[in-house]
């Protein structure tokens, strides 16, 4: 395909995903307001750890699975190869890793025995990793479809999903459902039936032809693929979990606010990200180091001036905005949101780093850079967080986040002008 008509595939497809995404976003939203009006609060406590352990799970155990399928599939889209890829094998390792993990968690909640009964530990681990496999499906199917450049069907997808949860969230309000496991447990089913319907054709198509069987690079690859997603999950909740544990519930309320805020900021990143991570695995920027490194400075220098616009016009009316927004009571979260604007810069001018460094298949070199910054980010954030308070974290994590993201980058370009890809022993 041309360069113009890749660059005007990837722009649509931006757009079809953003577009798709907010509307997403804004039915899960919508959906998490029922559910805090309809639920009790021990029933809302128990639905949102159901719903948060889930998706750090789905994201931490199968993200590397997912990712390294992906790429595969998108080179082989791209480079005009026809039959079909290992869709069926690399989702059946999902789950088989989600299972595996389960029996593990049920075998500790069996031995800790402490707090409430052992049905009820034994039903809240079973359906967490319930809806961790069937989300992990799920984003199976819209990653494959992203491969394929069909991003207006993954994107339906994503909304389907959201969908389900608020046909759930209605079964609350009108009282059909009222306890903390009941409403997981119907989550849960309707996550199971968007699953079904849209990896079922996929499973089908795989398994109807000979497929391209995975090479044995995909088990070792995907191994420090998930080691990075660990750490990638991990440094992304560390600094939460460092305020709840050291500090009180006003910071923990001020930290929170604040991350929603910057949520905004960032909005755009996830559909960014989706057509980033499919153009670096496309067959041209594969076998051609000198078009990586042209990819990461064309988009820094083309992302400067609008991004830092918006991140400088986000600082200066955060002052302003935020006493507006929750009427003075969190005065801390606009600081805080402050320092957290320069690794939303850093992220968004580097976007394509970490793809790129998948892209020359340094995988254990991603995992490993990304497993030592959180560490270090651990050991900072912990060492100010009492003596210091909730902005000195925010400040110490925002640092090491921004040293991240522009490391990884130009850890990225200097790699991929010393060598060619191929040069590159798997690792």
């Amino acid at each position: 395909m041309p360069v113009k008509g890749r660059l005007s595939t990837f722009r649509r497809g931006f757009i079809s995903t953003f577009t798709l995404d907010v509307v997403g976003r804004g039915l899960s939203a919508l959906a998490t307001i029922v559910f805090i009006r309809a639920l009790g609060v021990s029933s809302f406590a128990y639905l949102v750890l159901f719903l948060n352990i889930g998706q750090f799970a789905g994201s931490a155990l199968t993200g590397g699975i997912r990712m390294r399928y992906m790429r595969m599939e998108a080179e082989r889209v791209s480079r005009g190869h026809e039959g079909h890829g290992g869709f069926a094998l690399a989702m059946a390792t999902s789950l088989l890793l989600v299972l595996g993990i389960a029996t593990l968690a049920l075998l500790g909640v069996t031995l800790i025995d402490s707090g409430g009964s052992a049905s009820s530990r034994w039903l809240f681990v079973g359906l967490t990793a319930a809806y961790t496999a069937g989300n992990a499906a799920i984003e199976m199917g819209i990653f494959h479809y992203q491969a394929h450049l069909k991003f207006v069907r993954a994107g339906v997808i994503g909304i389907a999903r959201s969908a389900a949860t608020i046909a759930v969230a209605i079964a609350a309000l009108t009282g059909v459902i009222e306890s903390g496991p009941a409403t997981a447990g119907l989550v849960t089913a309707t996550i199971f039936l968007v699953a079904a319907v849209v990896c079922a054709p996929l499973v089908r198509e795989t398994l109807s032809r000979p497929a391209a069987m995975l090479n044995s690079e995909f088990g070792r690859e995907s191994t420090w693929l998930t080691i990075y997603y660990l750490g990638s999950a991990g440094f992304a909740y560390a600094d939460i979990f460092i305020v709840a544990g050291f500090l009180d519930d006003a910071a923990v309320s001020s930290y929170g606010a604040a991350l929603r805020y910057i949520a905004i900021v960032v909005g755009p990143m996830p559909a960014l990200l989706a057509v980033v991570r499919v153009r670096t695995s496309q067959g041209d920027l594969v076998d051609s180091h000198e078009a990586q490194a042209d990819l990461l400075w064309t988009w820094m220098r083309r992302a400067l001036l609008p991004v830092t616009a918006i991140i400088g016009a986000a600082a200066i009316a955060a002052p302003f905005a935020i006493p507006l927004l929750d009427g003075g009571r969190y005065p801390d979260s606009i600081p805080i949101f402050e320092v957290m604007l320069l690794p939303a810069l850093i992220n968004y001018l580097t976007l394509p780093g970490p793809n790129l460094l998948m892209t020359q298949k340094r995988y254990r070199l991603l995992a490993e850079f990304y497993t030592a910054a959180l560490v270090v980010q651990l050991i900072a954030a912990g060492g100010v967080a009492t003596s210091a308070g909730v902005v000195a974290v925010a400040a110490v994590a925002s640092a090491v986040a921004a040293v991240e993201a522009g490391g990884i980058a130009l850890v990225a370009s200097r790699l991929a002008r010393r060598a060619p890809p191929a040069e590159v022993a798997a690792q």
